[in-house]
């Protein structure tokens, strides 16, 4: 009797034996398949996978230690799919490569450049401080101008001045506004050259060259004659405007739609002539107050003093049909109302740029 039930288990034995090499290659094979799915979800697409049985190599090149350790935890918690447990059943053999890091150049003197052409592109070429510099620098070049062309745009050690990239941002920004130009730094020396048919345009950017802190800053900037709706991109026409209004504001008299201050009038006068350069567009003209006072009160004094500029806007030249004035009252602060500073900034004339219908 025991004889019958020992040959009973050495047969159920033999055939497990059997079973799992006849189903071994399927079974590793669909491992190795899971594994690579594994990897993938993760991220890692470039690692290679071979199975030896129950055993999975891994090969490939990593980043870092904490890369290829990551590759190999995700392949080793990899389980099994065709499995009826679904069971980690494998072995990882982690012969994946930690690729050395390059070697960063140590550059001097320390440049950038850029190059805008008539089309609206613009090609760059320089040195920036790391990786994610480069990457923020080119994605604000790309979304100034669409198509940019990286020459040499590289990671390179060196004694840049302060405020390298903020410089760097203001170039592409101002460069942008340009005809043609380009623009150039060099350690501590920061030089922008081209041409533009609006006067004050050119001021302003030759004002913001030569303030630069800790920096040289100079600009040549050619004035060409302006043409009717030269300007036909509606995000540089915002700019402009924009750019005109930084640091400065329309000034009124306390509580009235009355405009005060030769300053005032100034501005007043460079938007005239951006708007014209902006023809192909329409211009809406905000109002906006702080919160002393009534809402109701505060609406109609906010309309009152943005009539009030598309009405000057008018008699100097800009057509009416082009402009459009509304009044927000005090419901759209950028400011805190609890104190004067956030008050002042509260009130304020905006310009915004729209498509003609």
């Amino acid at each position: 009797m025991r004889a019958n039930w020992f040959k009973g288990i050495v047969i159920l034995a033999i055939l497990a034996l059997l079973w799992a090499l006849f189903t071994a290659p399927k079974r590793s094979k669909s491992m190795g398949e899971d594994i690579r799915g594994s990897l993938a979800a993760a991220g890692f697409t470039d690692t290679q996978v071979e199975m030896n049985g129950n055993v999975a190599t891994l090969t490939g090149e990593a980043a870092s230690d904490a890369t290829k350790n990551e590759i190999g935890k995700v392949a080793t918690e990899t389980k099994c799919s065709k499995c009826e447990d679904k069971k980690t059943w494998h072995e990882v053999k982690n012969d994946i490569t930690v690729k050395a890091a390059p070697a960063i150049p140590t550059q001097s003197p320390y440049t950038f450049s850029a190059i805008k052409s008539d089309d609206g592109s613009v090609v760059l070429n320089g040195w920036v401080q790391n990786q994610d510099q480069r990457d923020r620098v080119m994605a604000r070049a790309k979304a100034a101008y669409g198509t940019v062309t990286d020459r040499t745009v590289l990671v390179a050690n060196g004694a840049p001045n302060a405020d390298w990239e903020m410089v760097l941002n203001q170039n592409i920004d101002d460069l942008k506004l340009l005809d043609t130009g380009r623009f150039a730094m060099r350690d501590a020396a920061s030089n922008i050259t081209g041409e533009t048919g609006v006067v004050d345009l050119r001021d302003a950017i030759a004002a913001r060259a030569a303030s630069l802190t800790g920096y040289n800053g100079s600009a040549t900037i050619k004035l060409t004659a302006p043409a009717t709706g030269e300007i036909k991109d509606i995000e540089v026409c915002q700019t402009l405007l924009d750019d005109l209004k930084r640091g400065k504001k329309i000034n009124f008299a306390y509580d009235k739609a009355e405009i005060r201050g030769a300053e005032s009038f100034d501005l007043l006068n460079s938007l005239a002539s951006a708007a014209n350069q902006c023809s192909a567009f329409k211009i809406n003209i905000e109002g906006h107050t702080d919160a002393d006072g009534a809402n109701s009160y505060n609406q109609r004094l906010s309309e009152a003093r943005a009539n009030l500029v598309v009405a000057y806007l008018s008699e100097n030249g800009v057509e009416r049909s082009r402009m459009s004035a509304i009044g927000y009252g005090e419901t759209k602060p950028i400011a805190d109302n609890t104190t004067d500073a956030g008050k002042a900034q509260n009130r304020r004339i905006e310009f915004i740029v729209t498509e003609s219908e």
